[in-house]
């Protein structure tokens, strides 16, 4: 008897976990309620990244539900994980989230959609609603269009339009050629990673192929919700995820050169740190949330700059 080809997978979505299994169970589950449309293949890559839980366990339950390739990557970082399984995909387009996020039903066939419709594009976007695992605290409440980037909550609106460098994807919910990652992988000095907050590696891969030329869309119809634990909902929180926000900025440098320098860094940036969390410290007393939140932002953005401060180019 002879041997049918196997089906090339045109689209493989990509999750990449490390020690969330309670969340990756849940997420998963929530993918086998996809409405997969008639004749797509498709393949869902979760890699490994050199978990301690139960994780494999959880990827043996769905075996037989959805169409799961199981990845190890030993190297810690999200980066790592994520350009491992760029080089394992088959589909022609690789659909990004993660592994505490629930899609919608109807996510699958809005990027299919996008990507029909949109042949020339190589970025897509998906709105990111959060998903709060118990209420947030009034403060938080009242400042998180402010600080929405922290929680990769992300929602351009209800109609489409080509990305700009500033209106670029969050990797929670993201497609792209897989040709297009092929050439601009990510960044393995960012990402998150144990004992790290520095993030950025999907906005400054995405950024690098809109600067040399490639196109992309918002897509409002690929919606999916984002995991926020009590943990997160906390000025701590928020603090250290500034401060990684800084270091990827100080990491990539910035033309300033001839600036005025203090201990080998900009006397502005110095400045900056000061003026700042003083501002801030003043209105935690003085003033509302919406209105001091900004300078804490800007303190902490300032001090992870400071630490990871080089001159260069601004990406």
């Amino acid at each position: 008897m002879t041997e049918l080809p196997s089906l090339t997978p045109q689209i493989s979505v990509v999750i990449c976990t490390w020690n969330r299994s309670r969340l990756l169970r849940l997420t998963l589950e929530q993918m086998t309620r996809l409405d997969v449309p008639h004749g797509t293949t498709w393949e869902l890559i979760v890699v490994n990244n050199n978990c301690s839980d139960d994780t494999d366990s959880v990827l043996a339950e769905f075996g037989q539900r959805l169409p799961i390739v199981r990845l190890f990557e030993p190297t810690p970082g999200k980066s790592h994980a994520g350009n491992y399984a760029i080089r394992q995909a088959k589909g022609e387009y690789i659909i990004w989230t993660d592994d505490d996020v629930l899609v919608e039903a109807g996510w699958l066939q809005a990027y299919l959609d996008a990507f029909a419709q949109w042949p020339e594009a190589t970025i897509f976007a998906g709105a990111i609603d959060p998903w709060f695992e118990q209420s947030p605290p009034r403060w938080l409440e009242l400042v998180f269009p402010k600080v929405a980037s922290a929680y990769a909550a992300l929602d351009h609106g209800p109609s489409g339009f080509d990305l700009t460098r500033d209106t670029y994807p969050y990797g929670a919910n993201m497609a792209l050629k897989r040709s297009a990652q092929l050439r601009e992988p990510y960044d393995t000095r960012l990402g998150p990673r144990p004992n790290s907050g520095i993030r950025g590696e999907e906005m400054i891969m995405a950024r690098r192929l809109l600067d040399a030329g490639a196109t992309g869309r918002w897509v409002p119809e690929a919606r999916v919700r984002h995991f926020i634990p009590p943990n997160r909902q906390t000025l701590a929180y928020l603090r250290e995820y500034f401060f990684g926000s800084g270091e990827v900025l100080g990491m990539l440098g910035r033309n300033d050169t001839g600036e005025r320098r203090a201990f080998g860094r900009p006397l502005w940036l110095w400045k900056e740190v000061v003026s700042a969390e003083l501002d801030y410290r003043f209105g935690r007393v003085f003033r509302s949330p919406e209105n001091w939140i900004e300078a804490f932002r800007r303190s902490n953005v300032a001090r992870g700059r400071l630490k990871r401060y080089v001159s260069g180019r601004t990406v």
